[in-house]
Order: structure tokens, then C-alpha cells, then sequence
């Protein structure tokens, strides 16, 4: 499947106006801070990057994010955030449907240059404690 602004501009080039380029139709993300060292950055381009002082507390948002549903994480070498020209190590978080389909994007968790492994430890500290009503439906 094409990217839909490929067939904008040819429609427009048919009729001697002017197209933008890809680079233009995408927004730029706001820039990270540069001393940030845990981070989760959204899908939307438009958000500002999540900063938190420490891994738990990326964690615990992590958590809270994906209620009951299972995560499923990706480990990346090449985040790109703007005003940085060098890939950044970064884990993309996704939680999981009844199939164990992804569901939905959490975001791209930045970890000050460290992987999966020490996302998932994190993970396992600070899980959520539900409810004594809610345990027994889980």
C-alpha cells in the first residue's frame, strides 16, 4: 500500500500545482531535554516527550499505562529525537489484546542508552497492586 500523500501529489502535479515533500507532511516532535536520562515518547508527533527522574517512575507509568493487558517490547537502535543527530538504544512499548495482537502503542521508552533486559527488571519491581475486588477477577 502506497502512503496516501504519493497519490496527493501526483493528483496535484496533474494540475501544475505545487506538492509538498514527505519530510514537510510530518510533523517535527518537540525536542527531548538534553540532560533527560528516562523518557517515554508518544506516537502522536505533536506531544512532548514524558521525562521522569529515575527508571521506576518510567516504570510505574509504563504500569499504569497498560492496566491489565500484557506489554510486548521492542528493543531499537535508532531512535532518532530531534536536535540530536545520533541514533539513540530505545524500547518500544506495546500492550497486547486477547490474541496477543498488538493492541496499541504506549510509546518509545528511552532508557539512557540501556535495553529491553533492564526495562523488563524494572517492570517486575514495580508492578501494580489491584484491588482486593479486582484480584479475584484477574
Amino acid at each position: 500500500m502506497r502512503p496516501p500523500w504519493t497519490e496527493a501529489a501526483a493528483l496535484l502535479a496533474a494540475h501544475h500545482h505545487p506538492a509538498a515533500s514527505p519530510a514537510d507532511l510530518y510533523r517535527r516532535r518537540p525536542v527531548m531535554p538534553a540532560d533527560a536520562r528516562y523518557a517515554v515518547l508518544s506516537a502522536d508527533p505533536a506531544a512532548k516527550p514524558r521525562v521522569f527522574p529515575d527508571l521506576e517512575a518510567l516504570a510505574r507509568h509504563i504500569q499504569r499505562e497498560r492496566g491489565l493487558q500484557a506489554l510486548e517490547l521492542v528493543e531499537t537502535e535508532d531512535l532518532e529525537i530531534q536536535g540530536d543527530p545520533r541514533p539513540r538504544r530505545a524500547v518500544t512499548v506495546f500492550t497486547l489484546d486477547a490474541a496477543n495482537d498488538r493492541d496499541r502503542l504506549i510509546g518509545h521508552a528511552y532508557l539512557d542508552g540501556r535495553g529491553r533486559e533492564t526495562l523488563q527488571a524494572a517492570l517486575r519491581r514495580n508492578r501494580l497492586v489491584l484491588p482486593a475486588g479486582m484480584q479475584d477477577a484477574a
